[in-house]
């Protein structure tokens, strides 16, 4: 018996040497160097009636390269994963971290099936700050609204369904967005009468702060992610101020417009033998603005408004020299040519690329991969007009790239940069862009914008294919700029109100370029994120004012990633918000409830009397 025993037992020990021990592991376990927190969230559940639910999120961030992973249970009836990309990616710019040294993973767990993006995108951006930063959350803070990549927080649907989830899980404060103090929504009256049922809609405000009030939770409306992390953790992102002085650039940017300048003149010399006296009336008004700017010293807006008005040169010189078919053949074939040579020495050039010649090399792509567009809707229009103006603004396209190029004999010193490191980044960065462009559609972003946006995707991977990368990556922060702001515009009526949410963001966002410029020109000269400042600075348009002074903070944030330059921002502790006290607390509120209700008395007193006899038999 002994010896089978022992038997037994060696051939175990073999087979414990020969093969693996499985031991269960914990979830993190998988992770390495991990940050994890957890967070809840507020949600509606899917289905007629309307009702909230609270949802778990946790969030675990790695070290890796930009990775974000999603997983719901059960699915959610709008995609989460633009929205936690879009977190990911916001809460890394307001800390001034590079996002492509980290991975994301986002679970999301809810007991019903809910409707889900773009309110849980504050909570997720909140949770990817904490644990990027090891912060502790508050568990009796909530939050909905939908986050903007500048840290705004944007309105969403049903918050009183959701603040009632809130309260029945022991919410003290219920954050929300801005402005949504006064919600509406829709309830069904049935109305009876003999055989007949009448069912209607009725549309009715709600105050949120008051039900809030009935509820024992603090309702507190917040304009930014910032203000809400002051509840959530007791700790806020530093303000930083910094302010720009373009006239340090005018040499560069003049250099700039005297050239394009110099081309305009050349060609009004041409156009005026042969242009009638009104279309010489209209190209004087072109050409006197410009002017104007540059006596102003806005250099860029007036190589701006110099190349408009040769554009419109161009077109007059083409409508009245270009009588046949085989003279529109050739003026075709003369612009691709310069197309195709263009290309092929940016291919070649570009491969030794250098911090500030990649803003050079960057423009020029960009343009070269425009004039191309043109050309072909030139060859497809459908009558001679379309043709010939699609043809003009092509050509001058081509010249515009060549100016840009103009300034690269003025760089003195250039930090070199690896030609597949930037077409990592433009590939990461467009990545980012298609998938922020299907989140932005998907909750009904501006239009134009997200038609903008899709062209420079298309652009940025015509330019990827083509060896292109500096134009490529620039191109992606185009439309990552323009699908962001058709989503930051979504909450912005045409109201006064509207107006003045509008001017609060030109503001901040002008305050964010200048922060982004100061921390850049420390090591490379700006040159294209000034270019760009400048021009949002003279802009009429409030739309084409945010959306330039964000490419210009965009763009410097670029730069100063392919320079390894990353000015963390600092976190400062607060004191946290007291708990919220009411005359009357949802508990005791519940208990004034119950005590109305019949029978409750006499169970009361029922129990009295048992808790007595148990009382005196311990006793005895």
């Amino acid at each position: 018996m002994l010896r089978s025993r022992t038997a037994v037992l060696s051939v175990l020990s073999i087979l414990l040497i020969l093969c693996p021990v499985i031991v269960p592991m914990p979830a993190q376990a998988q992770f390495v160097h991990a940050r994890k927190v957890e967070i809840q969230a507020v949600a509606v559940k899917t289905g007629p009636k309307p009702e909230g639910a609270v949802i778990n999120i946790t969030v675990v961030v790695t070290p890796g390269n930009g990775e974000v992973f999603v997983s719901t249970l059960p699915y959610t009836e709008i995609d989460m994963q633009g929205s936690a990309q879009l977190a990911a990616l916001t809460a890394c710019d307001l800390l001034g971290l590079d996002y492509m040294k980290y991975d994301f993973f986002y679970t999301i767990h809810a007991n019903a099936p809910i409707v889900g993006g773009p309110s849980a995108g504050g909570v997720m951006c909140i949770a990817t700050i904490a644990a990027l930063k090891n912060l502790s959350i508050r568990r009796d803070v909530f939050m909905t609204g939908m986050i903007y990549p500048d840290g705004f927080i944007g309105p969403v649907g049903g918050i009183p369904y959701k603040l009632e989830a809130a309260a029945s899980h022991k919410a003290k404060y219920f954050l929300i967005p801005a402005g949504q103090k006064i919600v509406y929504v829709r309830e069904t009256k049935i109305v009876k009468n003999g055989p007949f049922i009448f069912e209607s809609t009725v549309v009715k405000p709600v105050n949120v702060v008051k039900l809030g009030e009935k509820l024992g939770v603090k309702v507190v409306e917040v304009e930014t992610v910032n203000q809400a992390l002051e509840y959530y953790t007791g700790y806020r992102l530093e303000q930083k101020n910094a302010t720009v002085n373009l006239t340090k650039y005018s040499d560069v940017l003049k250099k700039l417009a005297d050239r394009m300048k110099s081309k305009a003149e050349d060609l009004y010399s041409i156009i005026s033998q042969i242009a009638t006296s009104d279309e010489l009336s209209q190209v004087n008004k072109m050409m006197n603005l410009a002017q104007k700017e540059y006596s102003e010293g806005k250099y860029y807006t007036a190589t701006s408004e110099w190349f408009t008005a040769m554009i419109r040169m161009r077109y007059i010189q083409y409508e009245h020299t270009i009588k046949t078919e085989q003279a529109l053949e050739n003026e075709f074939n003369r612009v691709q040519r310069d197309i195709n040579n263009m290309m092929s020495y940016l291919n070649s050039s570009s491969k030794s690329v250098g911090l500030e010649s990649f803003q050079l090399y960057g423009a020029a792509e960009e343009r070269v991969t425009i004039a191309q567009n043109y050309l072909n809707k030139a060859e497809t229009s459908p009558d001679i007009d379309t043709a010939l103006s699609y043809l003009a603004y092509a050509r001058e396209r081509v010249e515009s790239a060549r100016l840009w190029l103009s300034l690269l004999p003025g760089i003195k010193e250039d930090i070199p940069l690896g030609k597949q490191e930037i077409k990592r980044r433009a590939q990461l960065y467009l990545s980012q862009a298609e998938s922020l462009l299907v989140y932005a559609g998907s909750i009904y972003g501006q239009k134009n914008l997200l038609d903008l946006a899709q062209q420079d995707i298309d652009n940025g991977r015509y330019q990827l294919d083509r060896g292109l990368y500096c134009g490529a990556a620039l191109s992606a922060i185009n439309a990552i700029t323009e699908a962001s702001l058709s989503i930051e515009l979504i909450g912005v009526p045409n109201s006064l109100t509207g107006q003045q949410l509008l001017q609060e963001k030109i503001n901040a966002s002008r305050k964010d370029a200048q922060i982004a410029i100061a921390q850049l020109e420390k090591h490379v000269t700006p040159i294209l994120p000034v270019a760009y400042y400048e021009f949002a600075e003279t802009s009429k348009n409030p739309i084409t004012k945010l959306a330039y002074f964000k490419l210009s903070e965009r763009i410097a944030k670029l730069i100063g990633v392919l320079a390894k330059i990353h000015q963390h921002s600092k976190l400062v502790k607060v004191n946290h918000p007291p708990a919220p006290s009411f005359e009357e607390s949802a508990s005791e509120n519940a208990l004034r409830i119950k005590t109305r209700l019949p029978g409750f008395c006499v169970t009361l007193a029922i129990a009295a009397v048992f808790l007595a006899v148990t009382i005196r038999r311990r006793k005895k």
